[in-house]
């Protein structure tokens, strides 16, 4: 089903995955570093790979160098009136480290996707953002990049509606009220109640849904229109119980969701299927239970060395958010590796994660 690359144009897609799936891979270049400059809102000396991490609780977005743990301040923390954000959901970050947020409550448009530079910090001014009537934004929810070409991609949930939700696709650079460069969207589809999305290296679009029928859908690349998709993952044998609200890639293209409030106990579960699943099929690994540590599971990643990245809301109780990482291969109710956790981390019912 997939287009077939030569070896060189593959490694290229690969060393962009993360950017477009919302943190499936860790690259191997790092970002420049920056003066810092938090207060004005420019740049902090920052070297990555990182943990981008959106919370929708006060509307930030705190980042985290890699292999941070415990009760850690983030060493980006982008907060304040001038950056636009309001309840940024997910996050893709592209090989330059620009971070492309997408809002899904601002009253502005139905929504609105937010650009940082790299290395923002602060109260910074996005360098884009797209908003307004004519971008199609309606309650968007995730965010990716296409390696082939950087256009955006933006799932639009339209909560409460019995239309189907979107995709809406965006080029490269697109700022202001710009209309999309194309819609994926219709009966046809199989888009019901959109979470987060990611590509992968051949362009490929993969979109949990949390509608009444929970589902994963897949669409070739270059889809636009009432297109059906090339694989849909549902049924009583997927396990992908209490929504999926987002997902992500390996490199081996194994496809892992985030179920807000799966498994038996209702605390949430990582469910992984193989590349190229389709039908009711069940995953090839489960990860639920009260030793995960997992409670309202919202944000998924994998890092280049297959090691999971899971955000939880954690009820109630915003400042007792975490992100916890699980071992490549995990499955069960197995113990985190890592946990990030604590006041000084800043995590406020995150949302969407990046690793880049």
């Amino acid at each position: 089903m997939r287009t077939s690359h030569d070896t060189l144009a593959l490694a290229a897609a690969i060393a962009l995955l993360s950017s477009c799936m919302g943190g499936s891979s860790t690259p191997t270049t790092s970002l420049a570093s920056h003066q810092n400059q938090s207060h004005t809102g420019k740049h902090a000396t920052t070297a990555c790979p990182c943990l981008y991490v959106t919370n929708g609780y006060d509307s930030t977005v705190t980042i985290y160098a890699a292999g941070a743990t415990g009760n850690v301040k983030p060493i980006q923390y982008i907060h304040g009136s001038r950056t636009g954000l309001s309840s940024p959901r997910d996050i893709a970050v592209d090989a330059t480290g620009n971070m492309y947020v997408v809002n899904g409550d601002s009253g502005i448009g139905g929504g609105l996707v937010t650009v940082f530079a790299a290395g923002a910090t602060g109260n910074a001014k996005p360098i884009q953002t797209i908003s307004g009537s004519n971008t199609g934004l309606s309650d968007p929810f995730g965010i990716a990049l296409d390696p082939l070409n950087g256009d955006i991609y933006v799932t639009n949930y339209l909560s409460g509606s019995t239309k189907s939700s979107s995709v809406t696709i965006y080029s490269p650079g697109s700022n202001g009220n710009v209309a999309p460069i194309g819609t994926i969207a219709g009966s046809d589809t199989g888009l019901f109640g959109s979470g987060g999305l990611a590509l992968d290296p051949s362009g490929n679009i993969y979109v949990p849904n949390i509608g009444y029928t929970w589902s994963l859908t897949v669409y070739a690349t270059g889809s636009t229109g009432n297109v059906a998709p090339m694989q849909t993952i549902s049924g009583n044998k997927t396990k992908l119980e209490g929504g999926p609200e987002q997902l992500a890639l390996d490199l081996s293209l194994n496809i892992y969701a985030a179920n807000y409030n799966g498994g038996p106990l209702g605390g949430g579960s990582v469910t992984v299927y193989a590349a190229g699943a389709t039908g009711n099929v069940a995953p090839i690994q489960y990860i639920t239970g009260k030793r995960t540590k997992m409670s309202g599971v919202t944000g998924i990643a994998v890092d280049g060395s297959d090691n999971i990245y899971v955000a939880s809301e954690n009820g109630a109780t915003p400042y007792g958010s975490t992100v916890t990482v699980y071992a490549a291969g995990a499955t069960g109710n197995v113990k985190p590796i890592n946990t990030i956790k604590g006041t000084r981390t800043r995590l406020a019912e995150p949302q969407g994660i990046a690793i880049r």
